[in-house]
């Protein structure tokens, strides 16, 4: 006979099984979407502008990008400002 699964095991095998499927969702909505905004971008890379044109109706999304836009900025200019104190320009 088999031995039986105990509830914590069957909980942590039901979260990796979910987690498994929410990552391919988001592949799969990353890879729909590039391919969407090459259509509609200029030809060769995808701009920012580009996943920003197609998720602008998606407020959460929308914020999103706009958050991580918005702390790169704020990375680009510590990182500079770290290099010119270090390095002079």
């Amino acid at each position: 006979m088999r031995k039986k699964t105990p509830p914590l095991r069957k909980k942590m095998k039901k979260l990796e099984e979910v987690q498994k499927v929410d990552r391919v969702k988001e592949r799969d909505f990353f890879l729909k979407n590039t391919h969407k905004a090459m259509s509609i971008g200029r030809q060769g890379r995808v701009q920012v502008e580009d996943i920003v044109f197609l998720i602008r109706k998606d407020p959460r999304k929308f914020a999103r990008v706009k958050d991580l836009l918005t702390m790169n900025e704020e990375l680009k200019r510590a990182r500079k400002a770290f290099d010119e104190a270090n390095y002079g320009s």
